[in-house]
């Protein structure tokens, strides 16, 4: 689905497959309209990267990448069916030290203005903010 305003695209979506280096390709391409600076786009870019991974690593189920822009913010919801992250709070505090896992969602508000997380129907979404320059 792709939404255009004045030629521009304001909203895609796109499902989360195997190969990841196409969604990344496909954020990359939507994020051009947007002039983040090199920093801000590559964060948003490995912070939408390692929602989706998230939901080939933990839902077991198909994912929904959707991507939109206004005048102030970009945002990205990642989507599982599965609903398997319940926890609206994960990743407020890093991982215990020596952790080989758990770092992902605390990247993830590293990284961003702005990182929610929501079940509805069943299902599980992460929001990733990042307010325009």
């Amino acid at each position: 689905m792709t939404e255009t305003v004045g030629g521009e695209v304001r909203r895609i979506s796109f499902p989360i497959e195997g190969d990841l280096s196409e969604m990344r390709r496909r954020a990359r391409e939507f994020l051009a309209i947007v002039a983040f600076d090199e920093f801000r786009e590559t964060n948003f870019i490995l912070a939408i990267s390692e929602a989706a991974n998230n939901v080939l690593d933990h839902a077991g189920t198909d994912g929904l990448v959707t991507l939109r822009c206004d005048a102030d913010r970009v945002v990205a919801e990642i989507r599982d069916e599965a609903g398997v992250l319940t926890d609206t709070e994960a990743g407020r505090t890093p991982p215990p030290v020596g952790s080989r896992r758990g770092y992902g969602i605390w990247l993830m508000r590293e990284m961003c203005d702005e990182v929610e997380i929501s079940q509805e129907r069943g299902a599980s979404t992460v929001r990733l903010t990042m307010m325009r320059p």
